[in-house]
């Protein structure tokens, strides 16, 4: 990636308590890069290392498309220091990764806009979309792009920021132990919110309650004077929000809730919404995608509270057209209705967007879904392929299961006694199955490594 935006020497060094090694602390960059594929002359290149790469290996090649610097850990193979120009800044670090989001903390505290985190283990992408559509109506705002939400992304994101913005709207993603800590640590946020707690990243985190730790961790960086924003319908994290000294605001449907979701009704393509608030009632319509995408929204609302907007003021602002914010798109193609939910799955977006499918009226034809494998759920992948297939067996006409988890579908959904089919591999399924022509509404959802978007556009007639 490459990011563009003046640094100079001395505050790498100053930043990442590197080492000047070579050239001087008055040398100037036009900006950062990652990677030497898009490297541009008088840029500086940061080696980064990975599971499968090492930065450090392409040392002289950033050397040879122009950079001006260079941050390593260490002195790779072939490089020799006394033949390096000294027109060329090299800066040793402990740990490249860490050094890179020591260096976004100081150019985040020096620019001093306030910064809102949103993590969850759904919705969190769509929630941050969300709140940037509505808080830049109001105020000066910035995000973090597509997914750059790892200790990677959301510190470039954070280095690329170089206008006088009043919020700066962050979402942070986890995998492993540590991670949103550590994105907390760097962004230093003002205003934190979470989505929600449900079984994802499994293999890194090992239950729900690991889960519920990793996600809860970004309010011990959160500023005290700030605010949480939480999901009440959760009792536990209901219960672990008390637990922290921030100023706290939450929402969902459960009384009890700050902003509580009292009705939905189906207007149109999208809802008619009444919520209540501070004991007053509002009422707005919708585009959105799915009942589960409101809860997105009442959080976006109650980061919106917490900047200082009234909520008469937020509803009175609200974007039009949110559903173009979501992760899910509808498609039409003749008689089928496709809703691509292919972006990633966990059993909680799973369970959404296929209640979401039951809601449809019946007037759509046949309900159908081609669900693909949850990925990272370690030992509990089974038991939940399986608990959602029997879900899907309750809704739906017709399902198709795709990759290595089908046949766990299929033990849940078989007592339904409804037809199904089963396949290896998407690759499979569009060599073999039949493509449904008759009028229905198909839900389309599998993990990112499944690439089950080639089937949307397959029934989208893109594709043979």
């Amino acid at each position: 990636m490459l990011i563009e935006n003046r640094l100079v020497t001395e505050d790498i060094v100053r930043a990442t308590s590197g080492i000047l090694v070579n050239g001087d602390m008055g040398i100037t960059f036009k900006g950062l890069c990652t990677d030497t594929r898009v490297l541009e002359p008088g840029y500086l290149f940061w080696a980064l290392r990975g599971k499968n790469f090492d930065g450090h290996t392409f040392w002289s090649e950033a050397i040879n498309r122009g950079a001006k610097g260079l941050v390593l850990e260490y002195f790779p193979q072939g490089l020799k220091l006394e033949e390096l120009p000294k027109t060329i800044s090299l800066v040793l670090v402990k740990d490249s990764l860490r050094a890179l989001g020591d260096l976004a903390k100081w150019h985040r505290i020096r620019q001093g806009y306030k910064v809102i985190a949103i993590t969850g283990s759904c919705g969190k992408t769509t929630t941050k979309e969300f709140t940037y559509a509505l808080l830049s109506r109001f105020f000066k705002t910035a995000k973090n792009e597509a997914n750059y939400n790892n200790l990677i992304g959301v510190p470039l994101s954070l280095l690329s920021l170089r206008e006088n913005f009043n919020y700066v709207v962050l979402e942070l993603g986890t995998s492993v132990k540590g991670e949103i800590e550590r994105l907390a640590e760097i962004t230093q946020p003002q205003i934190s919110a979470i989505t929600c707690i449900q079984p994802a990243h499994l293999e890194g985190l090992r239950s729900l309650e690991g889960i519920l730790e990793e996600k809860t961790s970004l309010w011990r960086e959160t500023d005290p004077a700030g605010w949480i924003i939480y999901f009440y319908d959760q009792e536990n994290l209901r219960t672990q929000a008390q637990k922290f000294p921030q100023k706290k605001l939450s929402f969902g449907e459960d009384k009890g809730a700050d902003i509580q979701l009292l009705s939905v009704t189906p207007s149109g393509k999208g809802f008619k919404v009444t919520l209540t608030y501070g004991g007053v009632s509002y009422s707005f319509e919708t585009d959105l995608l799915g009942r589960h995408n409101l809860r997105n929204l009442l959080c976006a609302f109650g980061i919106g509270l917490a900047t200082g907007l009234k909520m008469d003021e937020i509803i009175e602002k609200l974007p039009g057209q949110l559903s173009l914010l979501e992760r899910a798109k509808l498609h039409q193609a003749g008689n089928l209705y496709i809703l691509d939910d292919t972006y990633n799955a966990n059993p909680g977006s799973m369970e959404a967007s296929l209640l979401w499918l039951r809601d449809q009226p019946e007037t759509l034809g046949r309900k159908i879904a081609i669900l693909g494998d949850m990925k990272e759920l370690g030992d509990l992948a089974p038991e939940f392929h399986q608990e959602m297939g029997k879900l899907a067996g309750s809704i739906v006409d017709k399902a198709f299961f795709i990759g290595e988890m089908a046949d766990y579908y299929a033990k849940g959904f078989e007592p339904s006694q409804r037809p199904y089919e089963v396949f290896s591999t998407p690759e499979e399924f569009l060599d073999k199955a039949e493509i449904p022509e008759d009028k229905a509404i198909i839900l389309v959802k599998g993990s990112r490594a499944l690439r089950m978007e080639r089937i949307v556009k397959r029934l989208c007639g893109e594709g043979k």
